[in-house]
């Protein structure tokens, strides 16, 4: 009984989805739709065709699956450039982290050892005169200004 119920309501369901619906003009120059088509002989129906979903989705172009394949290829590149960039940007910033503390520490040094000796390109020890203090000074603190911010 069940079974027959469903079996029912299915065929009922699909006659009501694929009934005819029809357009004519009548004797005033009225437009009518109908499931019935008329039954005087003066007028001439016309059937209309009602466009689905269904033949909506099969009317457009599969795409293919290089195209998918390109789509993807491109989303992983601009990817990949985005997280190359953001490592770029963390280096630069280790970089200047650490060259921010060697400034800071060469200006520490300078100020709290004045009678240090220091080795020149020669390879010669000797101490730096008030002058060479104030340019190294001067150097480091330029160091710090571009590195530390």
């Amino acid at each position: 009984m069940y079974r027959a119920f469903i079996l029912c309501s299915l065929l009922l369901i699909n006659s009501a989805a694929s009934a005819a619906i029809y357009k004519w003009v009548d004797h005033k120059g009225v437009i009518n739709y109908g499931q019935i088509q008329p039954q005087r002989q003066s007028i001439t129906p016309d059937k209309v065709i009602l466009k689905t979903r269904k033949e909506d989705d099969s009317q457009k172009q599969p795409e293919s699956i290089i195209d998918s394949a390109n789509k993807i290829a491109e989303s992983n590149a601009k990817r990949k450039a985005a997280a190359d960039k953001k490592a770029l940007a963390a280096q630069e910033k280790n970089r200047l982290q650490k060259n921010c503390a060697a400034a800071k520490e060469n200006l520490a040094n300078l100020d709290y050892s004045s009678n240090r000796l220091h080795k020149d390109s020669k390879g010669n020890y000797s101490r730096l005169t008030p002058a060479e203090k104030a340019q190294q000074r001067k150097e480091a603190m330029v160091l710090i200004s571009e590195n530390c911010r």
